[in-house]
């Protein structure tokens, strides 16, 4: 059941992503978002909806209900903040009208066209209107992305382990009498990783006066978070692994990827205050994880593994989902489950201070300056997380002199992390 108004500027400035237009851009972007009207258990979203829109509940109330029955309900409020309800894709919920209602949504695209415009305008330029392709699933590509979404939510999508060694570290640190004596009792039945503790030790990242030659004095001069960040930190490139030819060139592609946008954020957190560096590191190494479970789901699927463009799909429109269980199975901290869930959410914004998924979605954004990809960036000024981390007065020539300038630091840290 829908309307043919549209939703009140103060509603709008309400959502926090929105909050730095003006009213006069904000009543732009109203005339082209329609005011929904809803009846009572009317669907709004349905189980397994990769759509990409966020939803904000303007009136009445909705209810969330997963796969397995377990029910969340939203009701609207006249004011503070709104937030979008049900935002991942594909949706792990169906969301009903409680009772009469009045919504709206949101497209991904159309926020980042409506910021592209504004800044053009800003810039004096003369903005072209585009005109919008829907580009429609075939029956094929729907089949495989729906097979895969139901191998997710009934388990039967089965997640990578973390090595052994990795599993005890994660659980030693869960015990608060935690020691340098016992983290180097589980690490020395790895060899591997012991050689490679050693190793970075004595890299130009951690080096000191005296060569490091034992675990133990690795443990030491790195300190326990450190070392277990490496450890960490090495156990995710081994996932970067497969014995199928086309599988291991895009493990390969991916691990590059993943890789380029750690050091970024590295180098970020290197020159922005309040970060740590290895977890600033290890965010961006493990940010697109759920997409090495699709590639190891791939190789049991010829459909899939024949199909580059298929499987792409599906990377795209699983790898938040996935990437966020993953996280949380290998017991990750919640700050590491939102880098894996929302770094691409260009217009994410949940609280007035950065985070480090805001330090990992600027990072992303750096690597992508220079692509293909670039044409269809956002303009900085209108990200949140630029402003938030102090870089929302810089346009893209001046990232590429600042990542230019940085060079010498980012062969440090790729040579640090090829060592791994």
């Amino acid at each position: 059941m829908e309307g043919n108004s549209h939703p009140e500027i103060g509603d709008l400035r309400r959502i926090r992503s929105l909050s730095q237009f003006s009213d006069e851009q904000l009543s732009i972007l109203a005339a082209k978002l329609p005011l929904r009207r809803t009846a009572k258990n009317e669907c709004l979203i349905e189980l397994g909806c990769s759509e990409s829109f966020s939803l904000y509940l303007i009136s009445g109330a909705l209810i969330a209900t997963t796969h397995d029955g377990n029910q969340t309900r939203f009701a609207s409020s006249s004011e503070g903040e709104m937030f979008p309800i049900a935002q991942l894709r594909p949706s792990m919920y169906r969301v009903v009208a409680g009772e009469p209602s009045q919504y709206i949504r949101i497209y991904a695209d159309q926020l980042t066209e409506f910021a592209q415009n504004l800044e053009g305008k800003k810039s004096g330029l003369d903005v072209v209107e585009m005109d919008v392709i829907e580009i429609e699933q075939s029956d094929e590509e729907n089949a495989l992305t729906i097979q895969l979404f139901q191998d997710l939510i009934s388990g039967n999508l089965a997640l990578p382990s973390l090595p052994n060694v990795a599993q005890r570290i994660q659980q030693a640190f869960a015990d608060d009498a935690v020691n340098a004596e016992s983290i180097c009792t589980i690490i020395q039945s790895d060899p591997a990783i012991t050689a490679k503790l050693i190793m970075i030790s004595n890299s130009a990242l951690y080096r000191g006066q005296a060569q490091i030659e034992s675990l133990q004095q690795a443990v030491v001069r790195l300190g326990l978070e450190t070392t277990r960040k490496q450890v960490m930190t090495y156990a995710v490139k081994e996932l970067f692994q497969s014995k199928t030819p086309d599988v291991k060139v895009q493990m390969q592609k991916l691990w590059k990827h993943s890789q380029h946008v750690a050091c970024l954020c590295r180098l970020m957190a290197n020159h922005l205050t309040g970060f740590d560096l290895e977890q600033a590191q290890l965010a961006g190494l493990i940010h697109d994880l759920g997409e090495v479970a699709i590639l190891q789901y791939a190789q049991q699927n010829e459909n899939l593994i024949g199909n580059p463009e298929l499987l792409m799909q599906a990377v795209r429109k699983l790898r938040p989902q996935i990437t966020g269980m993953l996280l949380n199975q290998w017991n990750f901290g919640p700050e590491f489950v939102t880098v894996g869930e929302e770094c691409e959410d260009w217009f994410r914004n949940p609280a007035d201070e950065a985070d480090l998924c805001d330090l990992v979605l600027i990072a992303q954004y750096h690597a992508m300056i220079g692509s293909s990809e670039t044409t269809s960036l956002p303009p900085v000024p209108t990200l949140p997380a630029f402003a938030k981390l102090g870089m929302g007065d810089l346009d893209i020539k001046q990232i590429m002199a600042f990542l230019s300038r940085s060079r010498a630091e980012i062969q440090a840290i790729e040579a640090h992390l090829g060592a791994i």
